[in-house]
């Protein structure tokens, strides 16, 4: 399954030799299996039955769905502000005077966008995000990023990788429209290890939207790393979005430290794939940092989805919202795996969790599993998970106001997932993103017998 040739990966620098200390932590773990902890309820062992190769390099699969402002025709982009809106969700927020919107100089640009088709990159529309070779290559970066932890799947993408974004945004300055990193898979048997940086550095503000989309129903792999660092009073809107191809696996990492006063925001979607684990790694390491994570998964067909979220407060003063609904269908299988650690001397600490769930047919399953580990005196902290059908009584009401049961199944799973879609209004991102959601919300309503 692993390449002989991982070696030709361009490296410069001293990269070559991480790559192969890479490479040797990987060989030395081998593939994660349901008999670690944290692996309990994904396998992945069909990977090792399938010809799994690097993408080829003429590989360079259309864009097939066009994103806000990605006109062939014009540069032209809807103009939005990049800050996080504090109104609502986020915590350690004291009101709207919060909103750092106005506060920082704004970065004109045209279309942010760059896309990649089996970690080839095919098209660019903006100078702001370079890809992270060029960065290394240029010396912008002295050493591949290591937020990341040392996981295999962590460890093989460090040896692996050959595409993936980088962003920087300067000290003090706000991204006035959202950056795009599309990463797009349309080879059959393809193993893809995209690996992305995003800095923000301090008081800088910024939108990110993150894709993993597939053009191609057979088998292929997707192994992605994301790292994010905010430094001082940066702000971060974060949404990614899964759609991968009917057959694919994906397994994503994404690794995020906050330092003081910082904020990041995070809108994570899983829509498609045969089996998704999205894993996230974040630590509060600033007094006054704060987080909100935001989720979507739908699990339809037999479609398994895997949410793994690991929270760090290391510091006096910080906060996190957690916010995911889950609906699973057919033998679809949905897992929330989510745990909280409030280290020794993070006093003050405020710590939310909240996951609720919908099972729409007898064979659906979804596996929540909050938790909470305190080591501090005087926190806040709570967790909850919930999960169960539709309400035959909401359905019996909206029946006696002449809405049909299939229209009344998609208003109340509108209304559910809603509950942890409020940054999609707050990004800007309405028109695009809430149609895709929609769909796959509706087909699954209409599937149900």
């Amino acid at each position: 399954m692993i390449p002989a040739t991982w070696t030709d990966i361009p490296a410069p620098g001293g990269l070559p030799e991480a790559r192969r200390a890479a490479m040797e932590r990987y060989l030395a773990q081998g593939l994660p299996h349901t008999r670690q902890e944290d692996w309990h309820y994904t396998a992945l062992d069909h990977l090792t039955r399938q010809p799994l190769h690097p993408p080829a390099a003429g590989d360079a699969s259309p864009v097939i769905d066009e994103a806000p402002g990605h006109d062939h025709g014009s540069s032209a982009s809807p103009a939005i502000d990049g800050g996080v809106s504090e109104t609502k969700r986020m915590p350690g927020a004291a009101g709207p005077s919060q909103t750092r919107g106005e506060d920082a100089p704004p970065l004109q640009g045209g279309v942010t966008h760059l896309i990649f088709a089996g970690e080839r990159l095919i098209e660019t529309r903006s100078t702001l995000p370079t890809t992270l070779l060029r960065a290394l290559e240029e010396g912008d970066l002295a050493a591949a990023p290591t937020l990341a932890p040392g996981t295999a799947l962590s460890a093989l993408n460090s040896a692996l990788w050959k595409g993936g974004g980088c962003l920087t945004v300067p000290r003090g300055q706000r991204l006035e429209r959202p950056v795009f990193l599309r990463f797009l898979a349309g080879e059959p048997e393809a193993m893809l290890h995209p690996r992305s940086l995003i800095r923000l550095e301090a008081g800088a503000e910024a939108v990110v939207v993150e894709t993993y989309t597939g053009a191609t129903a057979a088998n292929y792999w997707c192994n992605p790393v994301t790292e994010v660092e905010l430094e001082p009073g940066a702000r971060l809107t974060h949404v990614r979005l899964i759609e991968e191809g009917a057959a694919a696996t994906h397994t994503g990492l994404t690794a995020v430290r906050l330092a003081a006063e910082s904020r990041y925001a995070l809108l994570d979607l899983s829509l498609t794939g045969r089996v998704c684990r999205n894993e996230l790694h974040l630590a509060l390491t600033g007094v006054g940092a704060a987080c909100r994570l935001d989720g979507l998964f739908l699990s339809d067909g037999r479609r398994h989805s895997d949410h793994h979220l690991r929270v760090e407060h290391a510091v006096p003063g910080t906060a996190s919202r957690t916010t995911y609904r889950g609906v699973a269908a057919g033998r679809g299988l949905g897992i929330f795996d989510a745990r909280v650690l409030i280290r020794p001397g993070a006093d003050g600490t405020d710590a939310r969790q909240d996951s609720r769930n919908l099972l729409l047919s007898p064979h659906a399953e979804i596996d929540a599993k909050p938790q909470l580990e305190i080591y501090a005196d005087q926190v806040q902290a709570s967790h909850g998970a919930t999960v169960g059908r539709l309400s035959e009584e909401a359905l019996f009401y909206l029946r006696t106001r002449g809405i049909d049961r299939i229209e009344a199944r998609r208003l109340l799973l509108a209304a559910f997932a809603g509950e942890a879609l409020g940054l999609v209004a707050e990004a800007g991102l309405d028109d695009w993103l809430m149609p895709r959601i929609t769909a796959r919300l509706n087909e699954i309503g209409e599937s149900i017998q």
